[in-house]
């Protein structure tokens, strides 16, 4: 499992997503979020966020963060 610090976008998601994201192994491609998301039970607004990913290949949760984060606010800060 990768060792991400909490800099950047990632401190800015909901503690559940931190969790899930943390807890992966990556590379993984959205697909892989969402199954694990659902395993971990996560809440269907968590799920829908997750859902607006690109289908792509994300390599850390920072990744994943700064993805969400240009989905929100539409260019990274």
């Amino acid at each position: 499992m990768e060792n991400e610090n909490k800099s950047g976008f990632i401190k800015e998601l909901p503690m559940e997503t931190q969790k899930i994201l943390k807890s992966m192994d990556f590379p993984v491609t959205r697909k892989d979020i969402i199954v694990h998301a659902r395993k971990s039970g996560a809440l269907s607004n968590i799920l829908r966020e997750l859902g607006m990913l690109p289908d792509r290949q994300f390599n850390s949760a920072e990744d994943v963060a700064r993805e969400l984060h240009i989905i929100y606010m539409g260019i990274p800060a």
